[in-house]
């Protein structure tokens, strides 16, 4: 059987066992602490992570002594050794998680007591956000507002501009059939002073031929009238 100062089991128990008796050392100094003292508060997580740690070694030793129990002969134990290893590795871990449990306990009261300081900042910080929320919003439909109004301010110049400009090309139109009627009404009293001349000049035509001369001249236009129908149907 391997004596206790060569058998590898010893040696990390005792390592282990430092460093438990320096994390039970900081426990026993946090418990003695006040509530409210700044030095407890930076120990907790100190003495938390040393536990995890010395748990995460223990777990590895108990896993050694699975083997070393399905293996008694190679490794020189027998049953007693491999239940007194078993009890160290218990009761270890009973002490981890004591400790562990005393703080996560102390951390759960603590947030209790501040529940409500913290239910009453929260409810003040949502009822900010909601008053924040609801400027916001309503800022928000005014510039809106202000936007719709703007565009249809623009909408209506477009079609006063428009209106404007259709009214120009009317007026111009109007004054261009202004003038053509002025032109036509020049050529209408043209014509009316050619035809009353011609009128005077066949009257004194007629007046001059007499009788016989106008029948004449109704013969020959008459010929002259079928002459051009005949040349316009030939």
């Amino acid at each position: 059987m391997t004596s206790p100062s060569q058998d590898p089991f010893y040696l990390v128990k005792d390592d282990i066992q430092a460093s438990l008796d320096k994390a039970q050392a900081k426990f026993t100094r946090w418990q003695n602490l006040s509530k409210t003292s700044a030095e407890r508060k930076r120990l907790e997580p100190d003495i938390d992570e040393e536990c995890k740690s010395i748990a995460w070694q223990v777990d590895e030793m108990e896993k050694a002594v699975d083997v070393a129990e399905k293996n008694m002969q190679r490794f020189g134990l027998n049953p007693q050794e491999i239940t007194n290893r078993r009890k160290w590795v218990y009761g270890t871990r009973r002490q981890i998680e004591g400790m562990m449990n005393s703080i996560e306990s102390a951390r759960h009261i603590a947030t209790r007591l501040t529940e409500p300081s913290n239910a009453a900042a929260k409810l003040g910080a949502a009822a900010s956000q909601e008053n924040d929320r609801f400027i916001t919003s309503e800022a928000d439909r005014q510039q809106l507002l202000l936007r719709q109004q703007d565009d249809e301010l623009d909408h209506l110049g477009e079609h006063v501009a428009r209106i404007g400009h259709i009214g120009l090309q009317i007026h111009e139109e109007l004054e261009q059939q202004g003038d053509l009627l002025d032109e036509l009404d020049e050529d209408v009293e043209g014509t009316q002073t050619r035809l009353a001349q011609a009128q005077k000049k066949m009257n004194s035509v007629l007046q001059r031929a007499g009788l016989k001369g106008q029948i004449c001249i109704i013969v020959f236009l008459m010929v002259t009238l079928v002459i051009l129908v005949m040349l316009a149907f030939s």
